[in-house]
């Protein structure tokens, strides 16, 4: 995030899971694991099939969100995001270290207690789309 003191991302979290509902659309990957915290969002996720372009996928979700909130005239993200391929074997703990982000944050004591978080399992949805999270 470009302001860390921003909470854009959970304020508008229904906005930024249709985005990445959208970018899922267009670039047909699975969300393994996920947590939007005030400044930042980590997402482990699974491309399958030969064509894939997480940078893409990012760029989609990025502009379509900086683009449908409309009380910050510049951009909430960085300009730079990480991406890194992992193998499956390596993914589970992937999945944990994503998780945990909210408890490292010093946001929680517990994963499960971050409602928007993949961890977070309870939170009902409004539909099957993006993120699973509050």
């Amino acid at each position: 995030m470009a302001d860390a003191q921003r909470d854009l991302l959970v304020r508008h979290i229904r906005l930024l899971r249709d985005c990445v509902a959208l970018s899922k659309r267009r670039w047909d990957f699975v969300i393994q694991a996920a947590a939007v915290l005030p400044a930042e969002m980590h997402l482990l996720c699974a491309f399958g099939g030969g064509h894939h372009d997480a940078r893409g996928a990012i760029r989609l979700v990025t502009s379509t969100f900086d683009r449908h909130v409309s009380d910050h005239c510049a951009s909430v993200w960085s300009d730079t995001c990480e991406v890194i391929e992992v193998s499956s074997r390596v993914a589970q703990l992937r999945r944990s270290f994503v998780e945990a982000a909210p408890v490292r944050a010093g946001l929680v004591s517990n994963v499960c207690d971050w409602p928007y978080s993949s961890a977070h399992m309870d939170t009902a949805q409004s539909d099957d789309m993006g993120v699973a999270m509050a």
